[in-house]
């Protein structure tokens, strides 16, 4: 069923202050615990504080038409959220405590794998069921090669994003040489694999692949070596201060490419303005845009775009985290309550649309959803340029104008 959203035109505040709440027990009129370990602070606070404001948003709109309806009553959510500051240990100690002390019948994610998957783990353990998005779907299911029990994912196949960057440069002229930009996160690995498959088969070339730890600071070396392949393309799966930092030695170096996809970390809010500039006219992967067409596109724009800072993946974010807290409301309601077998159960025969698109889950508990291209203009919006039919929309200014 189509969710309506409340007609607020501020983004809810969310803070890193656990809320304390009562039992989960699912008993008529009683609170049901919900609980979220994000990152608020660190690399990946950018996209933290956006998926946990569309968590809070749906939660607030749930409750103020009652709250969840079972058991003859309905039932208010209490959400509690925790601030795993981008670390993989801190996240999975949280989600512990979330259900052991807190009480949470049900968890909602962070983003990433590296977040995500350890907290994944922890709510396979404790048999409580867990809800994610803006974590790639075969990074996520690599983690768990006997399969999930109790964990899911919603967001894009990685097999389906990779392609994209191909069809858009088919767009603009090139020489069709590529140069990789890979850290050695799980999303890195799967997705640089991915691009030298894909490569061939639209005509490319990836003349180097430049691989180097999460966190690395100094990208002279693999700028100069992307140079001096006279790579008219550079493809990049980096986290936000690896972005910045290669954008700086492109400048500083006088490299630059016809386009420039910073997958991930150009997926960060005023990415224009947290590169100096350098990020205008960078592209990457998107699942929310203008134009996309999905049915409450215009309401979250309206309601969100000036507080959240534009038509970005900031904003795209806060919609994935709205849409999968509805899954997990439905899935309550579905369930007939919050027992976690049966509640799992019901996530799993998820099938309808939602504020993101349709979500449907597949093998390896994860609901693909499409993504399409976008590029970053002075205004600090993602502008698409690669429809979901794999068309052009909006011309691709090229080349990548924050480095002229």
């Amino acid at each position: 069923m189509k969710k309506q959203m409340l007609a607020v035109a501020a983004v809810v505040a969310v803070s890193g202050l656990a809320l304390s709440g009562c039992s989960g027990s699912g008993a008529a009129g009683d609170e049901i615990v919900i609980g979220t370990s994000v990152p608020l602070t660190g690399p990946l606070g950018t996209m933290g504080t956006p998926v946990s404001q569309g968590y809070q948003a749906a939660v607030d709109e749930i409750n103020a038409a009652g709250g969840v309806e079972f058991g003859g009553a309905k039932h208010k959510i209490k959400l509690v959220i925790q601030d795993n500051a981008s670390d993989p240990a801190k996240a999975a100690a949280q989600a512990k405590d979330l259900v052991l002390t807190s009480k949470a019948v049900a968890l909602l994610g962070p983003v990433t794998p590296p977040l995500s998957i350890p907290e994944a783990v922890v709510a396979d353990q404790l048999k409580v069921p867990f809800l994610t998005s803006i974590t790639p779907i075969r990074a996520f299911g690599g983690a768990a090669p006997e399969g999930w029990n109790y964990a899911w994912d919603v967001f894009f196949d990685e097999l389906q994003m990779t392609q994209t960057q191909f069809q858009a440069s088919d767009l603009i002229e090139t020489n069709k040489k590529v140069v990789l930009f890979t850290d050695t996160e799980e999303d890195g690995v799967v997705m640089g694999k991915l691009w030298e498959e894909n490569a061939p088969k639209f005509g490319y070339e990836i003349v180097a692949r430049e691989t180097f730890a999460v966190d690395n600071a100094n990208f002279s070396s693999q700028v100069a070596d992307a140079k001096a392949k006279g790579a008219d393309i550079v493809i990049a799966q980096v986290i936000p201060p690896e972005a910045i930092g290669i954008l700086k030695e492109m400048k500083a170096q006088g490299y630059d490419p016809k386009a420039i996809f910073m997958e991930k970390g150009g997926n960060t809010g005023n990415f224009v303005n947290i590169t100096g500039g350098l990020g205008l006219g960078v592209m990457a992967a998107n699942w929310f845009a203008e134009g996309m067409g999905l049915a409450d596109e215009k309401k979250f724009i309206d309601a969100y775009a000036k507080t959240i800072g534009g038509i970005n993946s900031d904003l795209g974010i806060l919609v994935c985290g709205y849409s999968i807290t509805y899954v997990l409301a439905d899935a309550i309601k579905a369930a007939g309550g919050t027992d976690a077998a049966k509640l799992s159960e019901a996530i799993g025969k998820t099938n309808g649309d939602y504020a993101i698109g349709h979500i449907q889950f597949t093998e390896g508990h994860s609901a693909p959803l499409k993504v399409i291209q976008t590029q970053w203009d002075s205004n600090n919006n993602q502008v698409m340029v690669l429809d979901l039919q794999g068309k052009a929309a909006t011309p691709i200014v090229t080349p990548e104008a924050g480095l002229k």
